[in-house]
């Protein structure tokens, strides 16, 4: 039998856990989560307090129904947002308090419905007005009033090409504190890597989704600390690993499925450490003839239905 049916008849045949949790508290219906407390359904989080209902939340407190927010602190309904304080309806805005429908905002405070401002306070529609006059218009406005007359202002103020901060030599969108990324996308403190989205603090990655604290991996998607890993899935905390799906903290383990703590593994079995590369360099050959080495897909075990492939909305 050759690996790759191996490897399908050990992805059937072993029981899976439903999500990733590391360190949290009262925090179970989480998914891949670490050092989170008291939140409730977020997706993709670290070190958040009483939040729920979000996805990408890393270092926040008290905030719901956001997407991609990092050190925000009572928000809601914000998207890519950094530093921000008491703002509601807020998407590529940082370090800005007490703001809502804003677009682009830089260290603003009290501003409504505004797009593409920087350092100012007591604005609405991009106009700026005195502290009291602000409040009594505000008080006037109804919801929808506000949002309709916030995206004309959006369609009349001009757009940056890509969303960064101190990034350099890069290609992409929504790029943050990096250099030399290539075909980066929500891209946090990497360097050295290519064709990656949704990383935090990695290096030396190429072809990457959704990947943290990492470095020298290829091909690795939802993951969380990874070291010198390639084609992984849904792994976190281990190193030298290939092939491999649901490891935790393993080391030298290939085409392994949900093993915690081990070492030197080929398909969930034991090996010495001579045996076990000798045994790794036979199956990379058969790979490579097979055309199929360095390649995270392998043929697919599960019928389409049962994966995200079948997925039509997000």
């Amino acid at each position: 039998m050759s690996f790759i049916e191996q490897y399908k008849t050990l992805q059937l045949k072993t029981p899976r856990i439903g999500m990733i949790h590391l360190s949290n508290v009262n925090s179970d219906f989480c998914y891949n989560a670490d050092r989170c407390k008291n939140c409730y359904l977020l997706a993709n989080t670290v070190d958040n307090e009483d939040c729920m209902y979000g996805r990408d939340f890393y270092h926040n407190k008290d905030c719901v129904d956001c997407d991609h927010i990092f050190r925000c602190t009572l928000c809601y309904e914000t998207i890519n947002c950094k530093n921000c304080y008491n703002c509601d309806f807020l998407q590529d805005s940082e370090s800005s308090s007490d703001c809502s429908y804003g677009y682009d905002l830089r260290g603003c405070m009290n501003c409504t419905g505004c797009a593409s401002l920087r350092n100012k306070e007591y604005c609405l529609f991009n106009e700026q007005l005195s502290p009291s006059v602000y409040r009594e218009k505000i008080a006037l406005l109804k919801p929808n009033e506000i949002e309709g007359k916030f995206e004309e202002v959006k369609e009349k103020m001009p757009r940056v090409y890509s969303v960064s901060t101190n990034a350099e030599n890069f290609i992409g969108n929504y790029v943050h504190h990096c250099k030399n990324a290539y075909g980066a996308f929500d891209a946090v403190e990497c360097q050295d890597v290519g064709y990656v989205a949704e990383v935090k603090s990695c290096k030396d990655c190429w072809d990457i989704f959704v990947l943290e604290y990492s470095e020298l991996c290829y091909n690795i998607s939802s993951c969380h600390k990874m070291y010198n890993c390639n084609c992984c899935f849904f792994s976190a905390e281990s190193k030298d690993c290939e092939y491999s799906e649901l490891v935790l903290n393993c080391e030298h383990c290939f085409g392994c499925v949900s093993l915690h703590h081990k070492k030197y593994h080929i398909l969930n079995k034991p090996y010495s450490e001579e045996e076990y590369f000798k045994e790794v360099a036979r199956i990379k050959k058969e790979l490579k003839e097979a055309g199929l080495l360095g390649d995270l897909w392998l043929p697919p075990t599960y019928p389409e239905e049962d994966t995200v492939a079948a997925w039509r909305v997000m």
